[in-house]
């Protein structure tokens, strides 16, 4: 009988501490990124663990009948269409790899964007993933549900 309540508990208080997971220096750039662009700093990190699993180096591919179209880039999965605009700021594939910090501001900044574009909404987070066109909608909502369940975990609602 309390075997299932103990395994509960216990299963509550892993999800607790895995919220805690992102190391102090990550912690301190998704507040700082969140400050900067007026984005909860909780819902960028939502984000990360969704697109990398915190993960500052990780490297996705996009392909299309077997060819690289492009890649997603770090911990917020930025992706290497956004490498032009970036490039006059100083910022290259190389520092969003080896900078988890700037890769989270770059992450908060396109966020920042969507929500200027189309406002504060779930379409918007969606569009992170997938943009905006109308035939990414079904992919783009499923994304945003992914971080909304993340979200909701790490803020307690």
């Amino acid at each position: 009988m309390w075997r299932p309540v103990i395994i509960c508990l216990l299963l509550v208080a892993a999800g607790a501490s895995y919220a805690a997971k992102a190391p102090p220096e990550t912690a301190r750039c998704f507040r700082e990124a969140g400050v900067r662009f007026s984005v909860d700093w909780r819902l960028l990190q939502a984000i990360a663990e969704v697109e990398s699993g915190l993960n500052p180096s990780a490297i996705g591919l996009n392909k299309k009948n077997g060819r690289v179209l492009s890649e997603d880039l770090g911990m917020m999965q930025i992706n290497s269409s956004w490498l032009p605009v970036l490039r006059p700021m100083g910022i290259t594939r190389e520092v969003l790899l080896g900078n988890a910090c700037q890769n989270i501001h770059v992450g908060a900044w396109i966020l920042a964007k969507n929500i200027a574009q189309n406002g504060v909404n779930w379409t918007s987070v969606g569009a992170y993933n997938a943009g905006f066109r109308n035939a990414n909608e079904s992919f783009r909502m499923r994304y945003a549900r992914k971080v909304y369940a993340r979200y909701i975990e790490l803020t307690g609602n």
